[in-house]
């Protein structure tokens, strides 16, 4: 008898969450984050110290906290899209060499970045569903710092770099116009650069530059208002 019931049951179970998985609302969002980030400077044996011996790496990832707003349009068919910009964070990563062990190269970074982001939601019903991102932009990155002591610098150096992201999460709607985000994205920066050496080195060039290619990890908490 229970085993009948539960199949007279089922065509009204499946038709309930063909309901909670209705079509999405449609309009325009805007969104606060915070962002629990691991940065790392990769590629920082690309760097230019010659005459020191090899490459000696030191800290290479960071991690710390970050926010960011967004708005957008939620077009009512799983899908979204959003300008996107992300806070200025400062960071800094360090690497040697094995001539002179105790002479750090310290890069000190300042980044922030605009993003064009494009979303596809999928209902599971009762107010949750899965998401997928991918995103392109840019970043505004400023790098210098100092070797050994901070009264050696290098030149600091602003560039502009083509960035792209890609992720997923969750997302979770207790009450009309109100959603809840919880995701994780990779971001690419690209390649960054402090200027050349500003401190006379051995040889008495300006023949020393640090280079990185910086990316992160971020877990994503945001909410969203459906205007």
């Amino acid at each position: 008898m229970n085993i009948k019931l539960a199949l007279s049951t089922l065509p009204l179970i499946l038709a309930s969450g063909s309901v909670m998985a209705a079509d999405f609302a449609e309009g325009y969002y805007g969104s606060a984050r915070y962002l629990q980030i691991e940065q790392r400077a990769k590629e920082m044996d690309t760097s230019a110290r010659p005459g020191v011996g090899q490459f000696v790496s030191g800290q290479e990832k960071e991690h710390f906290g970050g926010a960011a707003i967004a708005g957008g349009y939620q077009f009512g068919n799983g899908w979204r899209t959003e300008a996107e910009y992300t806070f200025k964070k400062k960071s800094e990563y360090t690497s040697g060499s094995s001539t002179f062990a105790t002479s750090y190269n310290h890069m000190k970074v300042d980044a922030e970045r605009l993003m064009f982001n494009a979303y596809r939601d999928y209902a599971l019903g009762y107010g949750v569903s899965l998401y997928g991102t991918a995103g392109l932009g840019i970043s505004k990155i400023k790098a210098g710092g100092w070797q050994g002591n901070t009264s050696r610098e290098y030149a600091s150096s602003t560039q502009t770099n083509l960035t792209y992201a890609i992720g997923g999460g969750v997302s979770y709607a207790p009450v009309e116009r109100v959603t809840f985000d919880l995701g994780y994205r990779y971001v690419d920066m690209g390649k960054i650069e402090s200027g050349y050496n500003d401190f006379a080195n051995a040889r008495g060039l300006k023949d020393e530059q640090m280079k990185a290619r910086l990316v992160s990890n971020e877990f994503t908490l945001g909410m969203r208002y459906l205007f």
